[in-house]
């Protein structure tokens, strides 16, 4: 029963449910007003919190970024992408789950866990990554294609490609273990 919780527990830590959505309209607006239904505004600034970065984020002004040097407007959205370039962790996700696999694998060759163990473990974290990844590309399309509201407490978007990045690894580390019954498949029969 322990090892039930302990693992439920685990799962959980997983599941990232406490990020506040700033930046992440689901409508895909840009400095909304208090027009919309979806309107919020922790820090009281008149503007929605979900059309506008995170505080800590906000190393430019907006009415600045919507201004170039020669005087001519540019697009809010395009303001707000230029600021959020490269926020995804692709080398920190890689380099943990590399080090965390290498330390199960030494595990299983000392005998200290069995190497069905190693591989749940993996297996059981690919199918969380690729169920969270793709339940959370479904509500991106319901967003983008039909118009759906579905306001959840973090962004969709940056999430649904941090878990991807982690999958990824993941079904790195699976393909190692099948690689001889990958390349029989893609091997061409000689008659």
């Amino acid at each position: 029963m322990l090892k039930k919780i302990l693992f439920v527990l685990f799962l959980f830590t997983l599941i990232p449910t406490v990020v506040l959505a700033w930046g992440d309209c689901p409508m895909g607006k840009v400095l909304c007003d208090e027009k919309c239904p979806l309107f919020i505004d922790i820090d009281n600034d008149g503007i929605c919190d979900y059309s506008q970065p995170a505080p800590e984020d906000r190393n430019i002004d907006i009415t600045d970024a919507q201004t170039t040097k020669s005087g001519s407007q540019i697009d809010a959205t395009e303001a707000n992408n230029k600021e959020n370039k490269g926020v995804y962790h692709l080398l920190p996700i890689s380099l943990l789950l590399i080090l965390l696999y290498s330390i199960s694998h030494i595990l299983s060759k000392k005998k200290i866990i069995s190497i069905v163990n190693h591989r749940k473990i993996w297996n059981i974290l690919l199918l969380i990554t690729f169920l969270i990844s793709g339940i959370l590309g479904i509500l991106l399309i319901l967003r983008i294609n039909f118009g759906w509201i579905i306001p959840l407490p973090f962004n969709i978007l940056f999430w649904h490609v941090e878990v991807g990045i982690a999958m990824f690894a993941i079904s790195i580390f699976h393909i190692s273990w099948h690689w001889t019954y990958f390349k029989n498949i893609l091997r061409t029969k000689k008659h």
